[in-house]
């Protein structure tokens, strides 16, 4: 009796901060990709400018913008601003040897 209430007791506080633990909300905190580009595009014509743009980040360039713009369309597409959006929060990958 004593072994299993001894167990039963160890078992409980090592479970304990597991149930202790706020449940994980991905992306609750961030907005969806798609809100986000809504949420950008100002005059709410599916695509965003190279203004629209520098409202969500002040430091995009031109040549920054021109290099997600596929289609040369001097705006950026839900999926051309999802690209740039990925590669902007995606670390750089080190270069090999270092």
């Amino acid at each position: 009796m004593m072994k299993t209430l001894l167990a039963s007791a160890t078992l409980i506080a090592l479970a304990a901060p597991a149930f202790a633990q706020a449940p994980a909300q991905p992306n609750a905190t961030k907005p969806a990709m798609e809100d986000k580009f809504t949420m950008h595009d100002a005059n709410k014509d599916g695509a965003l400018t190279l203004s629209e743009v520098q409202v969500a980040d002040s430091k995009v360039t031109q040549a920054d913008f021109d290099k997600y713009d596929a289609d040369k369309s001097k705006s950026l597409s839900k999926v051309e601003f999802s690209k740039w959006a990925e590669a902007k929060t995606t670390a750089p990958a080190s270069a090999p040897g270092q």
